[in-house]
């Protein structure tokens, strides 16, 4: 079972035996706790400390793997502005690029190697007598004098309660924890909920399924993806000249 994060500014907890004070404690190493960690380097605040639960960068595009995943604004403007790429293979990069990107962007900026893997944040709490966050996590205890929460809105996946799915016997996962082992093909498929996951996964698996309904509470607004495949020569020439990634910035 996860452990549930608390925080409260207001609690009174008494510092004990860390004797090590952080000026900034990061909570994740997805694309935002990279984009922190490499800021305050450039900076020159390096008195700081990254943990990240699981065991690599890269966040939701690190956990979600589904079927079409992938970024739903174009790839120059959902990539950091002081690391461009030339290497998307898309206009609208694809999930397994974009943890790719992250990973290489953390390794160049010699983030990975400051960043404590497999390690949770369980609770934070701001010590009032000493101005210091007193942050408990599965590995020990820590203090700092400030925190990020780059842990996303959206770090767990959310099963509904719908009545009769505790006596379901056929499969059933999120589309955040992705069953590849189970084969669609031939199967009647239900989908419940038309956000931004289904909105990419339901094209994908819905000419396997012999049926496939989607249950929606209210209807999104959909477009069609103005997705182009970027060959090599447009790589080369976007490589050559950084000024057209940066216009379309």
């Amino acid at each position: 079972m996860t452990a549930q994060m608390k925080t409260n500014a207001s609690a009174k907890k008494a510092v004990n035996s860390p004797s090590h004070i952080y000026d900034t404690f990061i909570v994740g190493a997805g694309i935002s706790g990279i984009a922190a960690a490499i800021r305050l380097d450039q900076v020159g605040y390096t008195n700081y400390k990254i943990i990240e639960k699981a065991g690599r960068v890269g966040g939701t595009w690190r956990e979600n793997t589904y079927p079409g995943c992938g970024c739903d604004v174009p790839s120059a403007l959902y990539s950091y502005s002081f690391a461009p790429s030339a290497k998307w293979s898309h206009l609208f990069a694809r999930q397994p690029e974009i943890l790719s990107y992250l990973e290489d962007v953390s390794n160049e900026f010699n983030i990975t190697s400051k960043i404590e893997f497999n390690n949770e944040l369980l609770n934070a709490a701001w010590d009032e007598s000493h101005h210091l966050w007193v942050l408990d996590t599965t590995t020990g205890q820590y203090l700092s004098r400030t925190v990020i929460f780059a842990t996303g809105p959206i770090t767990e996946a959310q099963i509904p309660r719908l009545e009769g799915l505790d006596t379901f016997t056929g499969e059933m996962f999120h589309s955040a924890k992705w069953n590849h082992d189970y084969e669609l093909t031939g199967k009647r498929i239900a989908v419940i909920g038309t956000g931004a996951s289904a909105i990419q996964f339901v094209p994908q698996i819905q000419p396997k399924a012999k049926e496939l309904f989607v249950f929606q509470r209210t209807a999104p607004w959909v477009l069609p993806k103005p997705d182009t495949d970027l060959g090599e020569f447009s790589k080369s020439i976007i490589a050559k000249y950084p000024a057209i990634q940066a216009s379309w910035r």
